[in-house]
């Protein structure tokens, strides 16, 4: 998919790139600076926003976590459920400077129903007394630690049911003339699911 379009809308955001607070620029690089697709685009920098999503689109595509389905194949009781984008600055704790754009494509798990292709949603999550324990333990007796990061995560795992997701905004099929005419079959565990935690942890314990 390809071609990025741009989104109109009235609502607008507020670029705190001058604020040198340090609490700001703290939860500026946990948290990051998140926006709608709508607000990115209304950025400076949106070209670099704009790069962020063609590379998640492309990850996603390059390991085959959904599939090209038209939407007349879809059963009847099934529903298409909306994908969102989650646009975000990523910044450093000390100086404030953007480290990275990020843009993460999600599916609208708000939209999900219970008992239709999702029941449970428990994931164990571990507790920050538990992670400063581990490092106090590590630093006292001198063992070695290390810090692993997973790329797009969620998606490592299978999916759970059949579920389908609307093309992500500003994306389109190429050379496709019945435009609006298809959707995505996900085939891996996407980020916004609202089991996509549990079936993640599932397939920790499994690996």
């Amino acid at each position: 998919m390809s071609s990025i379009t741009k989104e109109s809308t009235a609502d607008s955001y507020t670029n705190n790139d001058n604020i040198c607070n340090m609490d700001f620029l703290m939860m500026s690089a946990i948290v990051g600076e998140v926006m709608h697709l709508h607000q990115a685009l209304k950025q400076l920098d949106k070209e670099e926003f704009l790069k962020a999503m063609v590379q998640e689109i492309s990850m996603h595509q390059k390991r085959k976590h959904w599939k090209v389905v038209p939407i007349k194949e879809v059963p009847e009781n099934i529903k298409i459920l909306d994908s969102i984008w989650a646009i975000r600055r990523k910044r450093k704790i000390c100086t404030g400077e953007i480290s990275k754009y990020k843009a993460r494509l999600n599916v609208h798990g708000g939209q999900q129903e219970f008992g239709i292709k999702y029941w449970e949603t428990y994931a164990p999550v571990v507790m920050w007394t538990t992670i400063r324990l581990i490092i106090t333990l590590a630093k006292v007796n001198g063992w070695y630690s290390r810090q692993l990061d997973f790329v797009l995560a969620y998606p490592q795992a299978e999916i759970e049911g059949d579920i389908y997701m609307k093309l992500p905004k500003g994306f389109e099929i190429p050379n496709d003339q019945e435009k609006g005419r298809h959707c995505l079959k996900l085939l891996k565990n996407i980020y916004g699911l609202k089991q996509a935690g549990r079936v993640w942890n599932l397939h920790l314990h499994y690996i």
